[in-house]
C-alpha cells in the first residue's frame, strides 16, 4: 500500500450544449483552474474531443494547456487525454515539447489509444479490433518517445518529459503497454476497484514504475444531505445520458432515490467532506494508487457550486485524507 501523500487532480471534459459559445466555455473552466492552482493541486486535466463528441468543446487541449500558463503559478497543466489514433505519432511528439519548452516543465501529456467510433469515423480511421487498437497505439507511442531521445530532433525534449507523461488504460493489454514504455498510468472513472487492481498488477508485472492515478466525479457540500440535494438534478441528468449511451442497459428503470445513482458505471463521490475524504480514502485503501483525478464539472451545476466543491477538496479533504 503506498504511504506517500496522496496527490490531488482535476479533469475537466470541457462539456456544454452546442449552442453556447465555445469561448465562454474556455473561460469558466479558466476560472476553475486558477482557483485549483491557488488552492494547491497538483494536476489539472483537459480532454480531446472534436465536433461536440461526448459533448466536448476542446479539440486540442495541449493549446489550453499552454494558454494556461501564463494565468498560474505550479499546478501541472495536462491532456487527458490526446487520442493517438487521431493524429500522427511525430506531429503530436514535437507540439508536446514545443508546448513544455513554452511551459518551462508544467506539461503533464496524456496519451489513450481512441476515443469514440463517431470520432474515428470523422478523421477517416478505421474501426479496428481491441487488439490492433493496442498495436497500433504502441507502435505510435514509440514512435513519440523515440523522438524526444533523438538527439538529432529539434527542438529537443526536456529529459524530464517522458516521466512526466501518463497513459489512459482501460484494460489490461494497455495497462502492459504503460508498463512497458515507462508510462504513469490513469485510470477511467467508468471502472470498478476490480479493475484497478487487474490494471495495476499487469502494470508492475510489465515493469511499470511510475505513477497511478484513479479517476472518480466528485461533489463536495457543506454536509451529505446537503450534497445530494444539491447534486441530484446533475445526478439524474448523468444518469439518463448514460442510460442512452448504453452504459446502463435501457429497460433499467431509474431510481427514485438519488443515491443509487451514484453507483457503478458512474461511480460518483457525494457527500460532506468528512464523507468523500472517507470514500476516497477506502477506494485507496482497496486499489493503492498516488493520484486521485477529480471530476467537479458537470451539467446543472452551477459555477459557484463547482467552485464550493473545488475549495472544499481543498480546504477540508484533503487535510482529513491525513488522519484516515
Amino acid at each position: 500500500m503506498t504511504t506517500t501523500p496522496l496527490r490531488f487532480a482535476l479533469l475537466d471534459h470541457i462539456e456544454a450544449p452546442r449552442e453556447r459559445p465555445s469561448g465562454e466555455v474556455y473561460e469558466e473552466v479558466v476560472g476553475y483552474v486558477r482557483l485549483a492552482d491557488a488552492l494547491g493541486f497538483d494536476y489539472y486535466w483537459f480532454s480531446e474531443h472534436h465536433s461536440h463528441v461526448h459533448y466536448g468543446h476542446l479539440p486540442w487541449p495541449q493549446l489550453l494547456a499552454l494558454h494556461l500558463v501564463s494565468q498560474t503559478k505550479r499546478i501541472q497543466l495536462g491532456t487527458a487525454i490526446i487520442c493517438l489514433n487521431l493524429h500522427h505519432p511525430l506531429a503530436i511528439a514535437e507540439q508536446a515539447v514545443v508546448a513544455d519548452l513554452l511551459m518551462q516543465g508544467r506539461l503533464a501529456p496524456g496519451f489513450g489509444s481512441g476515443s469514440s467510433p463517431a470520432e474515428s469515423t470523422l478523421f477517416g480511421r478505421a474501426l479496428v479490433s481491441e487488439q490492433e487498437r493496442h498495436e497500433h497505439f504502441a507502435e505510435a507511442l514509440e514512435q513519440i518517445l523515440a523522438t524526444w531521445r533523438n538527439p538529432e530532433s529539434l527542438p529537443q525534449a526536456h529529459p524530464t518529459l517522458h516521466a512526466r507523461s501518463w497513459q489512459a488504460v482501460n484494460s489490461v493489454g494497455s495497462a502492459q503497454i504503460a508498463g512497458r514504455l515507462g508510462m504513469n498510468m490513469m485510470y477511467s472513472h467508468l471502472r470498478t476497484s476490480e479493475q484497478y487492481k487487474l490494471y495495476r498488477q499487469a502494470y508492475l508485472d510489465s515493469g511499470g514504475t511510475g505513477l497511478i492515478a484513479a479517476n472518480r466525479p466528485v461533489y463536495v457540500g457543506a454536509d451529505d444531505t446537503t450534497a445530494i440535494q444539491e447534486l441530484e438534478p446533475a445526478l439524474r441528468t448523468l444518469w439518463r445520458r448514460f442510460r442512452s449511451e448504453g452504459k446502463i442497459p435501457t429497460e433499467t428503470p431509474e431510481p427514485d432515490d438519488p443515491r443509487q445513482l451514484c453507483g457503478h458505471p458512474i461511480n460518483f463521490l457525494v457527500g460532506g467532506p468528512e464523507s468523500v475524504a472517507t470514500q476516497i480514502a477506502a477506494l485507496r485503501a482497496e486499489t493503492d494508487f498516488d493520484v486521485i483525478n477529480l471530476e467537479p464539472n458537470w451539467a446543472d451545476l452551477t459555477p459557484e457550486q463547482i467552485c464550493g466543491t473545488i475549495q472544499r477538496l481543498a480546504e477540508q479533504v484533503r487535510p482529513l485524507l491525513g488522519t484516515l
